[in-house]
């Protein structure tokens, strides 16, 4: 699993882990369509540091899993496998 850091635009500019509207990854922009799923960790344990995630769905049909970090105030995007895949080959 590799996440790699994102800019995450926000229906609620207020407070950073709104639904998220769109995103760039790697000079590229995503609309998203809708939003999946959600889930919340780390709350309920004070070892852990409190991650948000978001599974959405872009326009284009593809899906992403977006994570905020509540500490260090920061949007990354876990890197589809295929594309993974596709960076060891080269």
């Amino acid at each position: 699993m590799k996440f790699e850091q994102i800019t995450v635009f926000t229906r609620d500019e207020y407070r950073d882990a709104q639904e998220p509207y769109g995103f760039e990854w790697r000079h590229k922009r995503f609309e998203v369509a809708h939003i999946v799923d959600r889930w919340y960790e780390g709350y309920l344990d004070s070892k852990c540091m409190p991650l948000r995630y978001f599974k959405v769905k872009t326009s284009d049909g593809e899906q992403y899993i977006l994570r905020f970090h509540e500490l260090f105030r920061a949007w990354s995007l876990l890197v589809p496998d295929q594309v993974l895949e596709e960076c060891s080959e080269s």
